[in-house]
C-alpha cells in the first residue's frame, strides 16, 4: 500500500508540474514558486487521502482514523514540499547555467568577430599613399616605382594569404614588417630605421598581421622629420613577450582609426591567451608587447613558460 501511495504521489506532482507551467509562465519565480508548490501539495494530499481511505474502506473493512491520516498527511506532505524544492532548484540552477552559457556563447561570437574582422581588414590609407606614392616616383625612378609595387604587393598578398589563419610564425610576420618598412619609408623619406634583436624562436607564433598594424599605427601617429627619425627595436623579453619599442614624440592630432586597431589586436590575443596584449608609455619610450604563442605537439595552444 505505501509503494502503490508513493507512485501515486509522485505522478500526482509530476503531472501537476506538467500542466501548470505553461499556465504560470507569466508570473515571477517567487510567485510560480509559492503557487506551484501549494497547488501540488494539495493535489498530492488529496490522492493520499484517497488511497488511504479507499484502502481501510474496502480492505481491511473499517474507516480510517484522524491520526492515522495526520501520519501520512505529514510523511507525504514533506514528500511533496522536498520533490518542489528539489524540482526549483534544478531549474534555477539550469537558468544560471543557460544565463552563463548565452553570454560565453555572446562572448566568444564577439571575439571571433572581431578576429574575423581584424585578419581581413584591408587597410585602405596604406593602399591609397601606397599608390600616390608610386605616381609621384614614377615619373622620376622607374625603378624605384617597381621596387614599391613589388612591397605593396609582398605586404597585401601576405595578408590575403593569411586571412583564414589564426596564427602565423613570428619569422614569416617579421619578413613582411622589413618591407612594410621599406615601403612606408617611400613616403617618409627614409626616416624609419627598424632594427630587430630575434633570434632562436623556434615555433613562436604571431596573429598575422598584429605587427603589421602596430608598425603602421606608431608610424601615423608619430611626427617624423630629419631632426627626429623613427627608431623601432623588436626584441624578446624574458617573460614571454615580444616587444616593439620606440622613443614617444606624438602628434597632437591622432589617427583614431589606425589606434582602433590596438583595440582589435587586444581582443584578438585574449581568445589565444591568457597573458593580454599591452601597449606601456613611460619615460618618454612606448613599448608595444604582444604575448608570444606556442603551439605544442597535440596542437593545443599555449603561452611561452
Amino acid at each position: 500500500m505505501c509503494i502503490g501511495l508513493s507512485y501515486l504521489s509522485m505522478e500526482s506532482l509530476r503531472l501537476t508540474i506538467i500542466y501548470l507551467n505553461p499556465l504560470l509562465k507569466r508570473f515571477s519565480f517567487q510567485q510560480r514558486t509559492f503557487i506551484q508548490s501549494f497547488f501540488s501539495l494539495l493535489m498530492s494530499l488529496a490522492v493520499i487521502y484517497t488511497g488511504v481511505f479507499a484502502y481501510f474502506q474496502w480492505v481491511e473493512g473499517f474507516s480510517v482514523s484522524l491520526n492515522e491520516l495526520q501520519i501520512f498527511f505529514v510523511i507525504f506532505g514533506f514528500t511533496a514540499l522536498l520533490y518542489n524544492v528539489l524540482y526549483f532548484s534544478n531549474d534555477y540552477l539550469f537558468r544560471e547555467n543557460t544565463q552563463l552559457v548565452e553570454r560565453e556563447n555572446r562572448l566568444r561570437e564577439k571575439v571571433e568577430a572581431d578576429f574575423a574582422t581584424f585578419k581581413n581588414e584591408i587597410n585602405p590609407d596604406l593602399l591609397y599613399e601606397s599608390l600616390e606614392s608610386i605616381l609621384q616616383t614614377l615619373h622620376h625612378d622607374i625603378h624605384a616605382s617597381e621596387e614599391q609595387i613589388d612591397l605593396l604587393a609582398g605586404v597585401y598578398r601576405y595578408q590575403l594569404m593569411n586571412r583564414d589563419k589564426e596564427l602565423v610564425k613570428v619569422a614569416d610576420e617579421l619578413e613582411v614588417l622589413n618591407n612594410l618598412k621599406s615601403l612606408l619609408n617611400y613616403k617618409y623619406g627614409q626616416q624609419i630605421h627598424f632594427s630587430s634583436k630575434l633570434t632562436l624562436l623556434g615555433e613562436a607564433f604571431v596573429v598575422p598581421g598584429s605587427l603589421l598594424a602596430a608598425m603602421d599605427t606608431v608610424v601615423r601617429n608619430t611626427l617624423l622629420s630629419n631632426l627626429t627619425p623613427l627608431h623601432l627595436a623588436l626584441y624578446l623579453e624574458e617573460d614571454g613577450y615580444l616587444v616593439l619599442q620606440h622613443k614617444l614624440n606624438d602628434k597632437l592630432i591622432r589617427h583614431e582609426e589606425s589606434l582602433q586597431s590596438f583595440a582589435r589586436i587586444q581582443r584578438v590575443y585574449s581568445f589565444f591567451s591568457d597573458i593580454p596584449f599591452v601597449q606601456i608609455k613611460a619615460y618618454g619610450e612606448n613599448y608595444i608587447k604582444f604575448p608570444i604563442i606556442k603551439i605544442s605537439e597535440n596542437m593545443t595552444i599555449s603561452r611561452e613558460a
